[in-house]
């Protein structure tokens, strides 16, 4: 292969590893603030229920309202962060496998003699 066109090669080649490490920062931090958002959607939902059985011993409509509000907010917070974070999981296990293949490409564009030498 011609010097210009390994170059080149080279070039697009580690060009796609940086963002393929940058997307993998990103998706690290996605990662989180699910998990985050699932501790916080956790959190109301234990609110809920403990609010749910307050309303048992403690008949009070308050006490209803808070427990529905923590159930249906907290529940569809926790949900939704366990969706994200399987979502992110599954792009991250892309990410590095696109890593992996351009760090094997760039070592076998490296290792190529130029038609120079």
């Amino acid at each position: 292969m011609d010097n210009p066109t390994l170059t080149h090669q080279i070039g697009q080649t580690g060009g796609k590893l940086i963002r393929l490490e940058q997307d993998l920062g990103r998706a690290k931090g996605n990662l989180d603030g699910a998990t985050r958002n699932r501790i916080v959607g956790g959190v109301i939902l234990l609110i809920g229920i403990i609010a749910l059985i307050g309303h048992f011993v403690v008949s009070s409509q308050l006490i209803v309202a808070i427990a529905v509000a923590g159930l249906f907010i907290g529940g569809a917070v926790f949900v939704r962060a366990l969706v994200k974070i399987g979502n992110t999981r599954r792009w991250i296990v892309t990410i590095k496998d696109g890593i992996a293949k351009a760090q094997t490409k760039l070592a076998e564009l490296k290792a190529q003699p130029s038609i120079a030498e």
